[in-house]
């Protein structure tokens, strides 16, 4: 059981979600169907204007009713990139064999069942309108460095090419992070023997990153000089390890706070990170995220 603020942090522009000590023994952690009712709403009196409430977490594939939810969390995903949000999610849910959204267990009819997170797999050949896609590659071209130019252009011409999507709450529990990870590997592999279209080389991958403010005087920059770019999640930061090319933009107007549970001031100039990263590397880092996120949970 997982204790969610309600709608979005004004200051961050971000949904978070806090913890509670029952986090570790929700059997919704395997992404199976819960046997108890929904847990009552709870009001934290110590915050008069916050509305939590008590949510257990379940898995579903990706259906037309979760369309505006993806919508958002794509949305936030693709800051600063030239992007039809409708027409990409409508593809991530018609494709939905190679997906995972993750909502509420035992919302009642009528009540708001927002999307908490959605990974999916999507291979470049998916997309019917194919200036969708080119108009999603000129603006990505457009934020590389000059010499990335003909592998972005390479990579976005080949069939064999797919988006890996992981748009999630800022900090969703690690636990839902990890079994995220481990049903969309087990659904590629199926897939993969089943439908051509999912033998791909090669995933683009983009993930939340940040700059922190500099805690003493900076050294005089020179040209060549790139900013400290770090990774929201560490899923994300183990990926970037095997990336064979990545490229990094500054996001207007946006900051990030840090993933935690407990509240803290800082706040931090976001970015995006573009990753390149052959399925292989992919599958071997598969289980060594797992692991990972287990650890910490």
């Amino acid at each position: 059981i997982i204790e969610i603020s309600s709608g979005i942090n004004a200051e961050y522009g971000e949904d978070m979600i806090t913890h509670t000590n029952e986090a570790s023994s929700s059997s919704s952690e395997e992404m199976t169907s819960s046997d108890n009712e929904g847990a009552p709403m709870q009001v934290d009196n110590s915050q008069e204007d916050e509305l939590t409430q008590m949510v257990e977490f379940e898995a579903y594939p990706p259906a037309d009713e979760d369309w505006s939810g993806v919508c958002s969390l794509v949305a936030s995903l693709f800051q600063g990139v030239n992007l039809d949000v409708g027409h990409f999610s409508q593809t991530l849910i018609d494709n939905y064999k190679v997906g995972t959204v993750i909502k509420g267990a035992d919302i009642e009819e009528g009540e708001d069942d927002p999307v908490f997170a959605v990974a999916s797999l999507l291979p470049l050949i998916v997309f019917k309108d194919k200036s969708k896609l080119d108009e999603i590659a000129s603006s990505l071209l457009s934020k590389c460095e000059s010499d990335q130019i003909a592998t972005v252009e390479r990579i976005f011409g080949a069939a064999d090419t797919a988006f890996l999507i992981n748009a999630k709450f800022a900090n969703l529990p690690l636990q839902i992070t990890a079994q995220l990870y481990k049903a969309l590997k087990m659904e590629l592999i199926t897939e993969r023997k089943e439908n051509p279209d999912y033998n791909v080389k090669n995933l683009i991958v983009i993930g939340k990153s940040h700059v922190e403010p500099p805690k003493q005087r900076p050294q005089k920059k020179t040209k060549l000089s790139a900013p400290d770019i770090r990774y929201q999640n560490s899923d994300f930061a183990s990926l970037a390890e095997v990336a064979t090319d990545s490229f990094s933009w500054k996001v207007k107007d946006e900051t990030l706070a840090p993933v935690s549970s407990m509240a803290c001031d800082d706040v931090w100039q976001g970015y995006r990170t573009l990753l390149v990263i052959p399925i292989d590397k992919f599958f071997k880092s598969v289980d060594k995220i797992i692991d990972h996120l287990s650890v910490d949970c």
